[in-house]
């Protein structure tokens, strides 16, 4: 059962701005014309019922938008790029992953259809047609798109259900998802036969409800003991737990406590979660004759239990009527419902520009100024006159002066390197 997974996804780039000029007969004063360039695509991830696992990620993991197209002449804006959409099951959390490995939550996807963008396209970068101006009708600058957002994130599903079937191995969980549900879990006589969670809806005599049986817990099961810890996630969202107990169990109160300290110790949430106590197997005769025994073991605690026989199916409707009556008085997590909605922006425009001296080499931390030096023709003097120029306006070369550069000093902007005349 693929229920958690990496994967990195890159927005689109923004197209870059055009260079260009209009050449037409009897127009001999056509000017600039080049037109901007189309917006990157987006990356979203929407939750989808007929989506129920996470397995289509397993082997492909990089997914990347469509870049922006370019700008052209006659000011045509090039085209936006394909914006991408990635389903995923209902209950998938979308979590940011840090370089560092720390993760943080961007969006908690549980509604049918929701959705969420987890990666912004770049913008468009401008064509020359925009810097013309009274001092140059022949703007020879323009710029290159932004950079879409690149990200890596991870998706964990967790199933949604009402109600969550726990346990050790062997204590007839499955067999109990398979007399109130139209559910067929593998049973058999040997532990751990259910591998994976599974799910089942039950037709109550009031109203439905949807249970999941997760594989059975075994001591030190927090710590990846056996398969409970692997999937103990997908009963965290559940309102209430049906506790399964063995009656042919020597001490069943011990194997309660065992039960819940191994949930305390993997969420202490899940111990708070309202639940049933019932002891199957009550058809076998060396459970019925100590049914007063146990019963007791457990009132001089202060806990209630009850006996079924999820084989046979004795006590089961009574079982049902516990739980409906215990989901009817419990309301829905708030908490749970409240989705984090995802803070996704695309690389900020420095208003003010940074420098900093490395070396010999003055660095400029300024997106806008790096997407107008990495697009034009830096062999073409005009083309450098025009780009001091427009670097001046945006505060740039002030940056520069108060950093200590001067005439022949190196600048860089991004990967580009040049000298200031």
């Amino acid at each position: 059962m693929i229920d958690i997974t990496r994967i990195r996804v890159k927005a689109g780039n923004g197209g870059p701005g055009g260079i260009s000029f209009r050449r037409e007969k009897f127009v001999p004063r056509g000017g600039p014309d080049g037109g901007d360039g189309g917006r990157g695509g987006d990356v979203y991830i929407k939750a989808t019922e007929g989506v129920h696992l996470l397995r289509q990620y397993r082997y492909k993991r990089i997914f990347n938008a469509q870049n922006g197209n370019g700008g052209k002449g006659r000011l045509k804006t090039g085209g936006s790029g394909k914006s991408i959409k990635l389903e995923v099951p209902l209950g998938t959390l979308i979590w940011k992953v840090d370089k560092d490995g720390g993760r943080s939550l961007l969006a908690d996807l549980s509604n049918q259809s929701q959705e969420v963008m987890v990666a912004r396209g770049g913008e468009s970068g401008k064509g020359n047609a925009r810097y013309v101006n009274s001092t140059n009708q022949e703007p020879l600058i323009a710029e290159n798109g932004e950079q879409g957002e690149e990200i890596s994130l991870e998706l964990e599903m967790k199933l949604i259900a009402d109600i969550g079937i726990v346990g050790t191995p062997s204590v007839g969980k499955s067999s109990l998802l398979r007399a109130c549900s139209e559910a067929k879990p593998d049973v058999a006589e040997y532990p751990f036969t259910t591998l994976e969670p599974v799910l089942g809806y039950v037709d109550g005599k009031k109203e439905g409800f949807v249970a999941v049986e997760v594989p059975g817990l075994i001591e030190g099961a927090h710590k990846g003991v056996g398969l409970g810890h692997t999937f103990l996630r997908h009963v965290e969202r559940t309102r209430g737990l049906i506790h399964l107990l063995d009656g042919t169990t020597s001490d069943c109160l011990s194997e309660y406590n065992q039960v819940r300290e191994e949930m305390r110790l993997f969420n202490y949430v899940l111990v708070e979660k309202p639940h049933l106590i019932v002891v199957n197997k009550v058809d076998l005769v060396e459970v019925s004759e100590r049914k007063e025994e146990i019963e007791k073991s457990f009132t001089e605690v202060g806990l209630n239990v009850m006996f079924i026989s999820a084989k046979t199916g004795l006590g089961v409707d009574n079982a049902l009527e516990k739980v409906q009556a215990l989901l009817s008085s419990v309301d829905i997590d708030t908490n749970e419902q409240k989705k984090a909605e995802a803070q996704i922006t695309g690389k900020p425009e420095t208003e003010n520009p940074r420098v900093i001296q490395e070396g010999d080499v003055f660095v400029v931390e300024a997106t806008k100024a790096e997407r107008i030096v990495s697009r034009v023709d830096l062999s073409d003097r005009r083309v450098q006159i025009q780009l001091w120029s427009e670097l001046d306006r945006l505060g740039v070369v002030r940056a520069l002066e108060k950093a200590g550069a001067g005439t022949g000093s190196k600048v860089r902007f991004g990967e580009t390197e040049l000298d200031w005349e």
